[in-house]
């Protein structure tokens, strides 16, 4: 049973009392292009939105904790407030935004001081205004002193102006200590727990995984289109199932370097490989109607690579199926042609009509486990007896292959050192056998599993967990089994 941290309602205010926790909500309104997103990444401490001189940029809400002379708030980035536009995208980026600031304690309004005050700024701000919400009003882009000058037209909106340059840091102190007076009375709030688990969403663009994270959260938190590549900032919510605490982590889709274009998609795409070190188990949302392409294959073997979980998940299977494909002959192909994806768990869903959507964190959650799992050393020398008595180790420059003891030396993923009379030179047919057979007897699914062979020598080896030298102060040979 899905147990989820929010209430009943829909949309962008369910979201944010989810991020919340108790809480006072802060969120930065304001025209597209007025440097919203870099006062975020200021008072966030962090690249967490990207910026750029693109109009539009920031699409989806983004969210983080600051914390300013002891007060705590949740601190929320939107997107432009473009109003009269009639592309759908458009709308749905002005209706998030004004929905985040009907349910905040504390609103932030951001002018463009450079470009002045315009027709479009009275009518966003008195839209806003009619929230009933505290407005901060915040004339931005005044980098030197004596800007504030030019800026005096915004008097006009706002009796009260803070003003401010986001990227130089001028005037950032002052603005904070108007958010502060007008927070309500602190709350009693814990600090979060730690996620049991981070679960990044990763894939090529419009595979659907938007979609699919809207459909696991519940509810719309990212924006969805047909467009490519309208998912640009990283998008992270908690979840909780089963009594695990989960963080589900949305990113831009990735291409193929040579298809990247412009600075902005640049940007996007780097933020979401480095998803992949951030998060414990990946999702590769792979679109079934093409099949595992080279591209799907690559991102496969970047999260192989950086030893993390991963489960493909393949989308928009209910078209899939009209065109006559079968679940069983769609892994066995993909097999065949990609066999390191053999390790990882698939599961066939729709993000459209929801089909198997409540396999996909059931499966997250087994790989995360097996990610983590540790081992008795008893147990692995049992199943290595097994393996070679399954089959003999094979001859090493005329040398027969001893496999002496093994041993669990790391986790996430696990790691095991097999102590043995050579170091070098293992064949890659065994080292795939032993791994095989340890895969099997200790329901590893989803997860890398690292094979080291060490050297014995005359005396019984150290077993410790993580010991990183072996007998004598040798650095061991390490043979990496990464199928």
């Amino acid at each position: 049973m899905l147990r989820r941290e929010h209430d009943a309602n829909r949309g962008p205010g369910a979201m944010l009392r989810l991020g919340a926790e108790g809480l006072p909500i802060v969120t930065i309104v304001g025209r597209t292009n007025a440097g919203k997103s870099t006062l975020f990444n200021r008072l966030a401490g962090g690249h967490r939105a990207i910026v750029s001189a693109v109009a539009g940029t920031t699409r989806d809400l983004n969210l983080a904790r600051v914390t300013h002379e002891g007060r705590e708030f949740i601190l929320v980035d939107s997107g432009g407030l473009e109003l009269g536009g009639h592309e759908p995208l458009t709308e749905q980026v002005v209706e998030r935004a004004l929905s985040a600031a009907a349910i905040s304690d504390v609103i932030v309004f951001v002018f463009d001081g450079r470009a002045g005050l315009a027709a479009a700024d009275r009518e966003a701000f008195d839209l806003v205004r009619g929230t009933g919400r505290e407005i901060v009003a915040v004339v931005n882009k005044i980098d030197h002193p004596g800007n504030e000058t030019g800026a005096a037209d915004f008097y006009s909106l706002a009796p009260e102006l803070t003003f401010v340059s986001a990227a130089h840091g001028h005037g950032v102190g002052e603005m904070l200590e108007a958010i502060a007076r007008r927070l309500p009375s602190a709350k009693s709030a814990a600090a979060p727990p730690v996620p049991d688990l981070r679960i990044a969403l990763i894939g090529r663009p419009n595979v659907g995984k938007s979609s699919l994270l809207n459909r696991l959260a519940g509810y719309e938190r990212s924006i969805v289109s047909e467009v490519p590549g309208t998912t640009r900032d990283i998008v992270d919510v908690p979840l909780v199932v089963k009594d695990e605490r989960l963080i589900l982590i949305d990113t831009a889709g990735i291409r193929r370097r040579t298809r990247i274009t412009g600075e902005l998609e640049s940007r996007a795409v780097g933020q979401a490989l480095g998803s992949i070190k951030r998060a414990d188990v990946l999702m590769l949302v792979i679109d079934a109607t093409e099949g595992i392409t080279d591209q799907d294959a690559r991102l496969a073997r970047l999260v192989a690579s950086n030893g993390r979980g991963l489960v493909v998940v393949c989308n928009k299977w209910d078209v899939a199926a009209r065109l006559g494909r079968r679940i069983a002959a769609f892994k066995r192909d993909a097999e065949a042609i990609f066999p390191f994806l053999a390790f990882a768990p698939m599961v066939f869903v729709s993000a459209l009509t929801g089909d198997g959507i409540d396999q996909i964190l059931p499966a997250a959650l087994a790989v995360g486990r097996a990610w983590r799992a540790t081992f008795q050393t008893a147990r692995l020398n049992r199943i290595l007896a097994d393996a070679l008595r399954a089959m003999d180790p094979p001859l090493v420059d005329r040398k027969r292959l001893k496999l002496m003891y093994v041993t669990q030396v790391g986790s996430t993923p696990p790691r095991l050192a097999f102590f043995c009379n050579l170091e070098r030179g293992i064949p890659a047919h065994y080292v795939r056998f032993l791994e095989a057979r340890f895969r099997a007897a200790l329901e590893l699914a989803g997860t890398p599993l690292i094979l080291e062979f060490r050297r014995a020598g005359a005396s019984r080896p150290d077993l410790r967990p993580h010991a990183e030298k072996g007998p004598g102060g040798r650095k061991p040979a390490r043979a990496r089994a990464q199928r």
